[in-house]
Protein backbone atom coordinates (compact mmCIF):
# COMPACT_ATOMS: atom_id res chain seq x y z
CA UNK A 1 0.00 0.00 0.00
CA UNK A 2 2.79 2.39 0.93
CA UNK A 3 4.54 1.79 -2.43
CA UNK A 4 1.29 2.45 -4.29
CA UNK A 5 0.80 5.74 -2.44
CA UNK A 6 4.37 6.76 -3.22
CA UNK A 7 3.85 6.04 -6.91
CA UNK A 8 0.68 8.13 -6.91
CA UNK A 9 2.38 10.97 -5.07
CA UNK A 10 5.27 10.87 -7.51
CA UNK A 11 2.83 11.04 -10.43
CA UNK A 12 0.98 14.08 -9.08
CA UNK A 13 4.21 15.78 -7.95
CA UNK A 14 5.45 15.53 -11.54
CA UNK A 15 2.19 16.99 -12.84
CA UNK A 16 2.40 19.89 -10.41
CA UNK A 17 6.00 20.57 -11.39
CA UNK A 18 5.08 20.52 -15.08
CA UNK A 19 2.13 22.83 -14.47
CA UNK A 20 4.36 25.38 -12.74
CA UNK A 21 6.83 25.19 -15.62
CA UNK A 22 4.00 25.65 -18.12
CA UNK A 23 2.73 28.70 -16.23
CA UNK A 24 6.17 30.31 -16.28
CA UNK A 25 6.75 29.63 -19.97
CA UNK A 26 3.24 30.79 -20.88
CA UNK A 27 3.80 34.08 -19.06
CA UNK A 28 7.03 34.54 -21.01
CA UNK A 29 5.20 34.02 -24.32
CA UNK A 30 2.60 36.60 -23.28
CA UNK A 31 5.27 39.08 -22.16
CA UNK A 32 7.27 38.76 -25.38
CA UNK A 33 4.12 39.06 -27.49
CA UNK A 34 3.10 42.26 -25.70
CA UNK A 35 6.55 43.73 -26.34
CA UNK A 36 6.29 42.77 -30.02
CA UNK A 37 2.97 44.61 -30.31
CA UNK A 38 4.41 47.70 -28.62
CA UNK A 39 7.41 47.66 -30.98
CA UNK A 40 5.08 47.31 -33.97
CA UNK A 41 3.16 50.42 -32.93
CA UNK A 42 6.48 52.29 -32.58
CA UNK A 43 7.39 51.10 -36.10
CA UNK A 44 10.46 49.48 -34.56
CA UNK A 45 10.63 46.62 -37.04
CA UNK A 46 13.87 45.10 -35.77
CA UNK A 47 12.68 44.70 -32.18
CA UNK A 48 9.21 43.59 -33.26
CA UNK A 49 10.72 40.79 -35.33
CA UNK A 50 13.09 39.82 -32.52
CA UNK A 51 10.36 39.63 -29.89
CA UNK A 52 8.11 37.65 -32.22
CA UNK A 53 10.88 35.17 -32.97
CA UNK A 54 11.55 34.69 -29.26
CA UNK A 55 7.84 34.33 -28.55
CA UNK A 56 7.49 31.74 -31.33
CA UNK A 57 10.45 29.71 -30.04
CA UNK A 58 9.18 29.87 -26.46
CA UNK A 59 5.73 28.77 -27.58
CA UNK A 60 7.29 25.80 -29.40
CA UNK A 61 9.03 24.82 -26.16
CA UNK A 62 5.71 25.08 -24.34
CA UNK A 63 3.88 22.96 -26.91
CA UNK A 64 6.54 20.26 -26.74
CA UNK A 65 6.45 20.22 -22.93
CA UNK A 66 2.72 19.38 -22.76
CA UNK A 67 2.52 16.85 -25.60
CA UNK A 68 2.22 13.95 -23.17
CA UNK A 69 -0.32 15.76 -20.96
CA UNK A 70 -3.60 16.34 -22.87
CA UNK A 71 -5.25 17.99 -19.86
CA UNK A 72 -2.59 20.71 -20.01
CA UNK A 73 -2.35 20.88 -23.79
CA UNK A 74 -5.97 22.10 -23.95
CA UNK A 75 -5.90 24.19 -20.80
CA UNK A 76 -6.56 27.90 -20.55
CA UNK A 77 -2.88 28.46 -19.81
CA UNK A 78 -1.80 27.12 -23.18
CA UNK A 79 -4.67 28.70 -25.10
CA UNK A 80 -3.81 32.11 -23.64
CA UNK A 81 -0.22 31.76 -24.86
CA UNK A 82 -1.41 30.78 -28.34
CA UNK A 83 -3.83 33.70 -28.37
CA UNK A 84 -1.27 36.33 -27.35
CA UNK A 85 1.33 35.07 -29.80
CA UNK A 86 -1.32 34.94 -32.52
CA UNK A 87 -2.44 38.49 -31.81
CA UNK A 88 1.11 39.84 -31.91
CA UNK A 89 1.86 38.10 -35.20
CA UNK A 90 -1.42 39.16 -36.78
CA UNK A 91 -0.96 42.78 -35.71
CA UNK A 92 2.56 42.79 -37.14
CA UNK A 93 1.46 41.42 -40.52
CA UNK A 94 -1.65 43.59 -40.78
CA UNK A 95 0.07 46.86 -39.92
CA UNK A 96 3.21 46.21 -41.93
CA UNK A 97 1.81 44.41 -44.97
CA UNK A 98 -1.98 44.64 -44.76
CA UNK A 99 -1.95 40.84 -44.81
CA UNK A 100 -4.14 38.51 -42.78
CA UNK A 101 -2.23 35.37 -41.80
CA UNK A 102 -4.02 32.02 -41.48
CA UNK A 103 -4.04 29.69 -38.45
CA UNK A 104 -1.87 27.30 -40.45
CA UNK A 105 0.71 30.01 -41.12
CA UNK A 106 0.81 30.75 -37.40
CA UNK A 107 0.68 27.07 -36.37
CA UNK A 108 -1.98 27.71 -33.73
CA UNK A 109 -5.39 26.07 -33.14
CA UNK A 110 -8.59 27.62 -34.49
CA UNK A 111 -10.11 28.77 -31.18
CA UNK A 112 -7.19 30.91 -29.97
CA UNK A 113 -6.71 32.14 -33.54
CA UNK A 114 -10.25 33.56 -33.67
CA UNK A 115 -9.88 35.10 -30.22
CA UNK A 116 -6.57 36.65 -31.30
CA UNK A 117 -8.15 37.94 -34.50
CA UNK A 118 -10.91 39.66 -32.53
CA UNK A 119 -8.38 41.30 -30.19
CA UNK A 120 -6.38 42.47 -33.20
CA UNK A 121 -9.18 44.93 -33.98
CA UNK A 122 -8.41 46.86 -30.79
CA UNK A 123 -4.77 47.18 -31.83
CA UNK A 124 -5.81 48.33 -35.30
CA UNK A 125 -7.94 51.03 -33.67
CA UNK A 126 -4.88 52.16 -31.71
CA UNK A 127 -2.92 52.22 -34.99
CA UNK A 128 -5.67 54.23 -36.71
CA UNK A 129 -5.73 56.80 -33.90
CA UNK A 130 -1.94 57.14 -34.06
CA UNK A 131 -2.26 57.83 -37.79
CA UNK A 132 -5.04 60.37 -37.27
CA UNK A 133 -2.83 62.27 -34.81
CA UNK A 134 -0.15 62.74 -37.48
CA UNK A 135 -2.75 63.61 -40.15
CA UNK A 136 -2.32 60.37 -42.12
CA UNK A 137 -6.05 60.01 -42.60
CA UNK A 138 -5.84 57.84 -45.72
CA UNK A 139 -3.77 55.22 -43.90
CA UNK A 140 -6.19 55.39 -40.98
CA UNK A 141 -9.00 54.66 -43.44
CA UNK A 142 -7.08 51.59 -44.61
CA UNK A 143 -6.80 50.41 -41.00
CA UNK A 144 -10.55 50.85 -40.56
CA UNK A 145 -11.15 48.83 -43.71
CA UNK A 146 -9.06 45.98 -42.28
CA UNK A 147 -11.08 46.15 -39.06
CA UNK A 148 -14.32 45.87 -41.03
CA UNK A 149 -13.00 42.92 -43.02
CA UNK A 150 -12.04 41.12 -39.82
CA UNK A 151 -15.49 41.80 -38.36
CA UNK A 152 -17.17 40.30 -41.42
CA UNK A 153 -14.98 37.22 -41.08
CA UNK A 154 -15.75 36.84 -37.37
CA UNK A 155 -19.49 37.11 -37.97
CA UNK A 156 -19.29 33.89 -40.01
CA UNK A 157 -18.74 32.01 -36.73
CA UNK A 158 -22.17 32.01 -35.14
CA UNK A 159 -21.71 29.22 -32.60
CA UNK A 160 -22.81 28.79 -28.97
CA UNK A 161 -20.36 29.20 -26.10
CA UNK A 162 -20.12 25.43 -25.79
CA UNK A 163 -18.36 25.41 -29.17
CA UNK A 164 -16.66 28.82 -29.27
CA UNK A 165 -16.52 30.26 -25.73
CA UNK A 166 -16.77 34.05 -25.59
CA UNK A 167 -17.09 34.57 -29.35
CA UNK A 168 -20.41 36.42 -29.23
CA UNK A 169 -18.97 38.81 -26.64
CA UNK A 170 -15.90 39.30 -28.83
CA UNK A 171 -18.10 40.04 -31.85
CA UNK A 172 -20.02 42.69 -29.89
CA UNK A 173 -16.75 44.22 -28.71
CA UNK A 174 -15.38 44.38 -32.25
CA UNK A 175 -18.58 46.03 -33.50
CA UNK A 176 -18.31 48.76 -30.84
CA UNK A 177 -14.62 49.37 -31.53
CA UNK A 178 -15.31 49.77 -35.25
CA UNK A 179 -18.20 52.18 -34.62
CA UNK A 180 -16.02 54.35 -32.35
CA UNK A 181 -13.15 54.31 -34.83
CA UNK A 182 -15.44 55.23 -37.72
CA UNK A 183 -16.72 58.15 -35.65
CA UNK A 184 -13.20 59.34 -34.82
CA UNK A 185 -12.19 59.08 -38.47
CA UNK A 186 -15.26 60.99 -39.63
CA UNK A 187 -14.43 63.83 -37.24
CA UNK A 188 -10.81 63.86 -38.45
CA UNK A 189 -11.87 64.02 -42.11
CA UNK A 190 -14.30 66.87 -41.43
CA UNK A 191 -11.66 68.73 -39.45
CA UNK A 192 -9.14 68.40 -42.26
CA UNK A 193 -11.67 69.61 -44.84
CA UNK A 194 -12.47 72.60 -42.65
CA UNK A 195 -8.79 73.46 -42.22
CA UNK A 196 -8.21 73.26 -45.98
CA UNK A 197 -11.24 75.47 -46.64
CA UNK A 198 -9.97 78.06 -44.17
CA UNK A 199 -6.50 78.00 -45.74
CA UNK A 200 -7.96 78.56 -49.20
CA UNK A 201 -10.03 81.41 -47.84
CA UNK A 202 -6.93 82.96 -46.26
CA UNK A 203 -5.01 82.72 -49.54
CA UNK A 204 -7.93 84.31 -51.37
CA UNK A 205 -7.89 87.45 -49.26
Amino acid sequence: MREMLQRMRKHFDAQEELREKVLDVSREVIRLSARAIAATHREDQSNADEFLAKSRDTLATLTEAVKAEPHLANSGIILAAYQEYGEATLVRALIRDGKLLTPEELSIPYKPYLAALADTVGELRRHALDLIRVDEVERAEQALKLMEEIFELLMEFDYPDAILPGMKRKQDMVRRVIEHTRGDLTIAIRQRKLERTLKRAERGK
